[in-house]
């Protein structure tokens, strides 16, 4: 659709009708309509057309160094709001030279149902400064006009809660609908925080109630309206909410809001503060003696009627003249001043010079000398003036007859002076200039306005951020300085730079020396100031890139940055002593440059798969590359790509680590492995070599040896000759055991070994076998128990080598256990699901080191009391074990008996 003038300028016109736009709309300003994502200036009143041709091309699209181009985009956003306006500092100078001005902002709806964003010129520049080119002329700044939101009930009742750390994290949306979506903007502040900038709260006592984590109700507070000189009272309900563990969970409760009691919001220096004087010149020193004995006399008066109240004195007039002419030289907006003598000595209290009043309109662009001293006085005057008050307060003298003003003096020369109080006057705080008092480096004062220029809740965590380093990191020297101001950079708690101008000044604090610092935001810095703070800013992000380099090039790993093409943009040292390449040398050059032929199909790949946002961009594992050195070889490389800066021109980061040791272990370990494997399998053949050589003449021994026993050829003429044939016989057959045995465990080893794996029922198989040893331990008078576990799943294994396992383990049991002893054969499952076998016995036990000498090979422990055997029992009923993916355990004490434990994990067992 193409825009028409005639429909932005309608809309204007209905927006005109709007009280809120109605004072605004008589004074023509200058208005802009943008788009709702502020790339397009849509329509251009006839005092903003120069503006609109500053800031866009003959299409409307406006330049991308315009500054305040992410402010607009958010108003547009939802923060502008659709009633009333909103008053926003925009800096729309696109060369960035005059300072940001007041706009009134505004969503509005055309014919078509599209939305927009208008913004009206309402703000004229400072003194000596100007508007944007094209702004037209400035007029004066309305006070906008709000309708207290669309609900017409006498009370409206809303719901909140807040984190342990008392910050609000839900508030309904009555408030909101109330007093404005500004006012309710409260999320993410705590209680304090809310009472500092929306919310009066005369007591001062809910902050503490939340401190306390006590439930309280009934609180009036009063909230501030939107766009408005009003506030609402608000009754404030609240209570803590504990978790299980009695710990503090957060805060929750409701606010009530009477609309019927809406009033008008007094300004808190005004409440406090006495009403101001009128403006003297210095013609008026006369007028100023006749009002100042004129109070003194009805003073006077009062107390003879009154003799137990305190009438202000001399000094108390002065010193209420001097603080508004202070609180009006401070301040940022023009006011009419009082006049302030330069000291506050009694002793001259008509006689002292006044200030000539300025034109009424002219800005207060900095501190006179003058005016400085009239700060520094009020500090003192305070301490003085509260410590007098503290001490009439606490006793009961009546007073005397008004002395004559030489008495006055008199008096004040005999009078010792008062101690300097610990803390600033509740005026400090007030004071629109920030403050802070130090000593070195501890802080001992901040009030509200520095802490809120630089965003930290207390001096307290200032400390902790850094301290006064932290805070003007740019002028360290700053601490010793004295005298007049400087404009410097002041940190604050986003480690963002903000334009200050400080002034330095040596007090007296808690009867020790101390400075005072009178910081104040320059808030619409000139060219110059601004190119000074640039250039301050830069120096610091110098160093700070210099420091990153240097980091980079202490770095063991070559880092490359390259574009996204894998053109490489720059090299660290490491990466130069990696390849033997200057940087310059490479610069420009792909990356492959720097690799091996056979890995640019993989560094290729590696960047391809960053560049998209597919799962290789995810799946970032790194890859092995050979790199090429200038030198002429290739060194192994591990090499790792990242995102830098996802900007338009995207930029990646290559960490190239020499992998060349762990190249050389692998092969180190790879060719271990194959020796060992080597080894192993030697020795099975070996093994199986000797064993069929070994077992053909023992077969042929056994054999005969079976042949003469049985007589079979005739009588044997001595008896003795049978037992050694017996001898010979068993010979044999241990040799031939004790070669199979061997020969079994070489192959668990080599991992040769044929094992078939089937379902074996552990019950039935070691019943069978506990009915083999039966008569053997019946002879050496030994009871054999057994106890299975009911409906035990069947497990998976090589059911050849588990009956060996039984076997084995029964007959160790058996042979060292004493006569009179038990073997308790068993199976259980687990509550892991485990299938268990255990063989426990009342032998003869054995210790720890004597169970790790018995499952070596060939040993025997010493404590057998029965020989024999071939000392590969148990190391081959564990290799089988383990071939059967089980877990062997073992534990015994000496004289009290062993338990072997055969444990199937839950993997090999079936399923029911």
């Amino acid at each position: 659709m193409t825009d028409s003038p005639n429909r932005y300028e309608s809309m204007i016109a209905r927006l005109a009708a709007d009280p809120a736009f109605a004072t605004l709309a008589k004074s023509n300003p200058a208005i802009l309509v943008w788009d709702v994502s502020a790339e397009r200036i849509l329509w251009a009143s006839r005092t903003a057309e120069g503006l609109r041709n500053a800031l866009a091309d003959t299409a409307g699209q406006v330049e991308a160094s315009l500054k305040a181009r992410d402010r607009l985009r958010a108003l547009a956003s939802g923060m502008a709001p659709r009633q009333g306006m909103r008053l926003e500092r925009l800096w729309l100078d696109p060369d960035r030279l005059a300072p940001p001005i007041t706009c009134a902002c505004r969503m509005a709806d055309l014919d078509d149902g599209g939305a927009v964003l208008v913004t009206a010129i309402i703000g004229a520049a400072p003194k000596g400064e100007a508007l944007p080119r094209g702004a037209g002329a400035p007029v004066e700044e309305p006070v906008p006009v709000v309708e207290m939101g669309t609900k017409r009930q006498s009370k409206v009742r809303f719901v909140w809660q807040a984190d342990a750390e008392g910050r609000f994290i839900h508030i309904s949306p009555e408030l909101a609908e109330t007093v404005g979506p500004m006012a309710a903007d409260i999320l993410g502040l705590t209680w304090v925080e809310v009472a500092r900038s929306v919310v009066e709260d005369p007591d001062g006592e809910v902050a503490s109630l939340f401190a306390r984590r006590e439930t309280w109700s009934g609180r009036v507070v009063y909230w501030s309206i939107d766009n408005s000189t009003q506030q609402v009272p608000v009754d404030w309900a609240g209570m803590p909410v504990f978790g299980p563990d009695k710990s503090l969970v957060g805060f929750r409760g409701f606010g009530l809001m009477r609309l019927d009691a809406v009033q008008e919001r007094v300004p808190a220096d005004l409440a406090a503060a006495p009403e101001p004087a009128e403006p003297y010149i210095e013609s008026d020193v006369q007028s100023l003696e006749a009002e100042v004995a004129h109070k003194k006399e009805a003073a006077e008066a009062e107390r003879a009627e009154a003799p137990s109240q305190e009438v202000p004195s001399d000094e108390d007039n002065w010193f209420a003249i001097l603080q508004q002419q202070v609180a009006a030289s401070l301040a940022s907006t023009p006011a009419e001043p009082a006049p302030v003598p330069q000291t506050l000595t009694p002793e001259e209290p008509l006689s002292t010079p006044v200030i000539k009043a300025r034109p009424v309109g002219e800005a207060s662009l900095g501190l006179s000398n003058t005016e400085r001293n009239a700060f520094r006085e009020i500090a003192r005057a305070l301490g003085a003036r509260l410590e007098s008050e503290a001490a009439l307060e606490s006793t009961a003298v009546a007073p005397e007859p008004t002395p004559e003003p030489a008495q006055d003096v008199a008096k004040v020369e005999e009078a010792p002076p008062p101690p300097r109080p610990a803390v600033a006057d509740p005026v400090l705080d007030r004071l629109p200039i920030g403050i802070l008092v130090h000593r070195d480096e501890r802080i001992l004062f901040t009030n509200r306005a520095l802490l809120e220029l630089a965003a930290y809740a207390d001096a307290d965590e200032i400390s902790s951020a850094g301290g006064l380093g932290h805070l003007f990191k740019g002028s360290p020297t700053l601490l010793h300085a004295e005298g007049g101001g400087a404009q410097i950079a002041l940190t604050n708690s986003a480690n963002a730079n903000v334009a200050v101008d400080v002034r330095v000044t040596p007090v007296v604090w808690a009867d020790e020396p101390a400075s005072l610092l009178l910081v104040r935001r320059v808030h619409e810095p000139d060219a110059s100031q601004r190119l000074r703070a640039t250039e301050m800013d830069l120096r610091v992000k110098e160093s700070r890139i210099r420091e990153l380099e240097s980091i980079l090039d202490t770095a063991t790993d070559g880092v490359i940055a390259l574009d996204e093409t894998g053109r490489i943009l720059s090299l660290n040292r490491s990466a130069e002593a990696l390849f033997g390449y200057d940087q310059r040398e490479v610069v420009g050059d792909a990356i492959t440059v720097l690799l091996a032929p056979e890995s640019h199909i993989v560094a290729l790949d590696y960047l391809e798969g960053l560049r998209t946002s597919g799962v290789a961009s995810l799946l970032n594992d790194g890859r092995e590359v050979l790199g090429r050195v200038r030198q002429g070889g290739a060194i192994p490389l591990f090499m790792t790509m990242g995102h830098v800066d996802e900007g338009p021109h995207r930029k990646f980061c290559a960490v190239l680590r020499d992998i060349t040791a762990f190249k050389k272990a692998e092969g180190e370990l790879v060719a271990a492995k194959r020796n060992a494997e080597e080894g192993s399998a030697q020795k099975s053949d070996f093994l199986a070599k000797i064993s069929h050589e070994i077992r053909t003449p023992l077969n042929a021994i056994i054999g005969f040896a079976e042949v003469m026993l049985e007589e079979r050829f005739g009588p044997i003429g001595n008896e003795r000759y049978k037992d050694y044939l017996r001898d010979v016989h068993a010979s044999g057959a241990h040799v031939i055991s004790l070669v199979n045995d061997l020969l079994d465990l070489a192959k668990i080893e080599a991992g040769r070994m044929d094992l078939t794996f089937t379902s074996v029922n552990l019950n039935d198989l070691v019943s069978s076998c506990s009915a083999m040893f039966q008569p053997q331990a019946a002879r050496d008078r030994i009871v054999v128990r057994t106890s299975f576990a009911p409906k035990l799943p069947p497990v998976v294994a090589d059911e050849r080598s588990i009956r060996q396992i039984v076997l084995n383990l029964v007959s160790n049991a058996i042979k060292f256990t004493d006569a009179g002893g038990q073997v308790i054969l068993s199976t259980a499952l687990t509550d892991r699901g485990e299938v268990a076998f255990r063989v426990r016995d009342t032998g003869i036990g054995m210790t720890d080191g004597e169970i790790e000498a018995a499952l070596e090979p060939f040993r025997q422990i010493a404590t057998t009391h029965r020989r024999g055997g071939t000392g590969l029992g148990l190391p081959l009923t564990k290799a089988l074990v383990e071939a059967n993916r089980g877990a062997l355990q073992i534990s015994s004490n000496p004289h009290e008996g062993t338990l072997v434990e055969v444990i199937f994990p839950p993997t090999r067992v079936l399923a029911e």
